[in-house]
């Protein structure tokens, strides 16, 4: 019954959706990586972390998807009821498409060509916010935090979309120019430890975001002046949950955006 709701959830999306293709970024929704801090009980107020991890983005509407590797290296301190964190982000991987349509005459459009492209960038994040602790001492509530990421990117899927940006031959494939991404946004974190077992650690964070230099990046408004085509997705914001769980000095984070329809999973050190 689970699989019949959603299927039909996914034709009824389909059905609203236009044939409009979108070439993004390549860190979209991928470049705020989870920021491990040490917790209010914890003997030290100040942690290094190194985590490494895989990253994958394929939306809807993307021509294409994006798989990454990535590293992130983040220095966290945690007073009383502050927090604050800031790092290093590096990836690497490919964008490609390896498809075409399964009715290619029906299309009045005409459609992208497969394609196998490198990229790769480099970023910075921070984050600051305000928290409390539960009356046992094993829970922080992390109620509000600012968080920013911005990400420069290089390769060949960059060049690939300068070349493809305004060409009127792909006439419903919107296009981003973008090679730096500036992402902002605020978040919510609820951290927990077993009172008898400092060690190991839960996490479960909500951030809600945007990239402000992001929709006036797309050639849609050349698009829109030739042709009719929806362009909602360009101004599209994130919509990310995250899963922390750590034993020691190791960590697992496991993050989704649903509104970019990207993932990643990372492993990680803190010392």
């Amino acid at each position: 019954m689970k699989r019949f709701t959603y299927f039909v959830l996914f034709l009824a999306i389909s059905s609203l959706s236009s044939c409009t293709r979108y070439l993004f970024p390549s860190i979209v929704g991928n470049d705020v990586v989870y920021q491990p801090k040490p917790m209010v009980a914890d003997s030290v107020s100040s942690k290094f972390n190194v985590t490494g991890g895989l990253a994958s983005s394929d939306g809807i509407h993307d021509e294409g998807d994006v798989t990454l590797g990535y590293l992130s290296l983040t220095q966290a301190h945690t007073f009383k009821n502050f927090n604050f964190s800031y790092g290093l982000l590096g990836y690497f991987g490919k964008a490609s498409k390896n498809y075409i349509s399964e009715n290619p005459k029906e299309n009045d459009f005409v459609e992208l060509p497969p394609f196998n492209k490198s990229t790769s960038g480099l970023g910075i994040h921070t984050s600051i916010g305000y928290h409390m602790t539960s009356n046992r001492g094993n829970t922080d509530y992390r109620i509000i935090n600012w968080e920013n990421a911005v990400t420069r990117e290089f390769g060949e899927y960059l060049d690939f979309r300068n070349q493809l940006y305004g060409d009127l031959t792909y006439k419903r494939l919107v296009v981003s120019r973008n090679k730096l991404l500036w992402t902002t946004g605020l978040s919510s974190e609820i951290i927990f430890h077993h009172r008898r077992d400092k060690d190991i650690k839960h996490a479960f964070k909500l951030f809600v975001g945007f990239s402000p230099n992001l929709d006036n990046s797309f050639d849609n408004k050349i698009k829109t002046a030739n042709y009719a085509l929806n362009d909602s997705e360009v101004s599209r914001s994130n919509f990310q949950l995250t899963y922390f769980f750590s034993f020691k000095q190791f960590n697992l984070t496991s993050q989704a955006d649903f509104s970019r329809l990207s993932a990643n999973i990372g492993l990680g050190y803190s010392f």
